[in-house]
Order: structure tokens, then C-alpha cells, then sequence
């Protein structure tokens, strides 16, 4: 089931050969990033966002990194 969450979050990148989220920080918790399962690009306007499915082994994130504004936002779990 699918949960919508559009929470703005903290989160720990590495930026080579592009960017790779390695964990992030939701409602006091830290997840770890086990895998990157899918990614994405979108618009919104003139921003670019970059979608990446990811798992912490147990559940599974969408995160949004926005290039324009360079926030990151977690916009469903699963």
C-alpha cells in the first residue's frame, strides 16, 4: 500500500558521476540507503527533479531531489 508523505528531509548524498542518496533522516530517524531500485527525472516548471526509488531493506522510499532549490523531499513510502 501505497502512503503519500511530501515531507521536506535531511539527507546524506554522494555527488559523483551524478548524485546517490546514501541515507536520510525522516521524523527523527535515520534510514540507510541498502539500494537505489529505480530513478527518475521530472519537471516542475522550470526545476528539475531527480526521483530515486530506494529501500532500507524493508521498505521502500521515494525521495526527490530538487536541482533548482537543492532540497530534498520524501514523497511516498511503500
Amino acid at each position: 500500500m501505497t502512503t503519500e508523505i511530501n515531507d521536506h528531509i535531511q539527507v546524506i548524498a554522494v555527488f559523483d558521476n551524478g548524485i546517490r542518496p546514501a541515507k536520510f533522516k525522516w521524523r527523527g530517524r535515520t534510514y540507510p540507503v541498502r539500494e537505489i531500485t529505480y530513478t527518475w527525472g521530472s519537471k516542475d516548471g522550470a526545476a528539475s527533479l531527480v526521483h530515486f526509488s530506494v529501500t532500507d531493506g524493508s521498505t521502500l522510499f521515494e525521495l526527490v531531489y530538487n536541482t533548482s532549490t537543492m532540497k530534498w523531499s520524501l514523497e511516498r513510502t511503500e
